[in-house]
């Protein structure tokens, strides 16, 4: 109520803020105020907060993704591959055509794998074997967990992922 939803440090907050929020806590819970004890409730509600925000985040995505699988399989008869199911995740297309990333460490990722699957002038086509949408991301990504898919949700397994695929 008293701040932004990507708030990430309520010590941050201007004075005047925090002060409004311990008189709505100290309406409930009474409690000798101290510098010592606000600090403590501060961090606290901070790191209540970002637990939150992570879970709101994982449940947005996890919903996104099952609607973009659904669209895209729906729309082209096929599920998108987990490179797709990536970049859908961890990048957004913006109105100006350009995208934005999350993070750099994804989006080098995500060019390193487009990068093996687009076919080199420099190579002779005869002798080069283009690799698999699989390897590719395999080889950038590693290997999956025992049980575990990369990028997928955090119930998917390996058997439920390629029964799916």
């Amino acid at each position: 109520m008293y701040c932004k939803i990507w708030q990430k440090d309520f010590a941050k907050l201007p004075v005047a803020t925090k002060e409004l929020i311990f008189r709505d806590l100290q309406l409930t819970y009474q409690w000798e105020r101290t510098e010592k004890t606000d600090r403590e409730m501060l961090a606290h509600m901070s790191t209540m907060h970002r637990s939150w925000r992570s879970k709101q985040k994982k449940d947005y995505l996890y919903v996104f993704l099952i609607l973009s699988q659904f669209k895209q399989s729906h729309m082209h008869g096929r599920t998108p591959h987990r490179l797709e199911v990536f970049k859908m995740g961890r990048c957004k297309d913006l109105p100006d055509s350009s995208e934005s990333w999350v993070d750099e460490e994804s989006r080098r990722r995500y060019e390193a794998m487009t990068q093996m699957i687009a076919p080199s002038s420099d190579i002779d086509a005869k002798s080069h074997t283009p690799a698999t949408l699989e390897d590719t991301f395999i080889s950038v990504m590693g290997k999956d967990r025992p049980g575990r898919v990369h990028y997928a949700d955090s119930g998917e397994t390996l058997s439920t992922w390629y029964r799916s695929t």
